[in-house]
């Protein structure tokens, strides 16, 4: 009679997805977070009366154009995250650096374009209702921008050090997907702030 007990493979065990789910879980966190920071930007807008206009802004002028670049700039720092985890993937340390560079100078500059409009619009904590909620929501979503690229960075250089391949980016791939995320993040921020209002 021959022995038929499964053997199990020794050492630890594989979970090559952990991190993504975590991932996953820290940005379903943040949804809610932010969900309920514009809930109640747009519960007191619309509580300010059925058509704030001008009297919700405070007479300030908000800066369209500089934060539809400061979004198209994060959009394109989406593609060159995307382009890093592709290079890093096929294990093309060149394209990879180059494309984690652009990636976080295009994030950086994102976040001085929306610093340059905060203070260009002139908004003052403590002056009036839409700025304090303005503020607030517009630093929560930055403050998600800033992690993502933290986030991003260390990936990239843990992916460089020598943990690529298909299987070996896994972690680098939740970071370009937690980039992506900030980006929606920030996209619905700008839209619910500076172009409804």
């Amino acid at each position: 009679m021959s022995d038929t007990t499964p053997t199990l493979a020794s050492g630890q065990p594989q979970r090559p997805r952990a991190q993504l789910v975590a991932t996953g879980f820290a940005c379903a966190a943040v949804s809610m977070m932010m969900a309920g920071a514009l809930g109640f930007y747009m519960a007191r807008r619309h509580a300010s009366g059925p058509h704030p206009g001008h009297d919700w802004l405070d007479g300030l002028a908000v800066p369209n154009p500089q934060l539809d670049y400061a979004l198209l700039t994060l959009v394109a720092s989406m593609v060159t995250a995307h382009w890093a985890l592709w290079a890093s993937r096929r294990r093309d340390t060149a394209h990879a650096w180059t494309a984690i560079a652009t990636t976080i100078v295009l994030g950086l500059g994102f976040i001085n374009m929306v610093m340059y409009s905060l203070n260009r619009m002139g908004l003052e904590i403590g002056a009036g209702e839409y700025q304090n909620l303005a503020f607030a929501t517009t630093g929560l979503a930055l403050a998600v921008v800033v992690v993502g690229l933290l986030y991003l960075g260390l990936m990239g250089l843990r992916s460089l050090g020598g943990s690529v391949g298909q299987q070996g980016s896994t972690a680098f791939g939740a970071a370009v997907f937690f980039w992506d995320f900030a980006a929606l993040v920030w996209a619905v921020t700008w839209y619910t702030v500076y172009v409804v209002k």
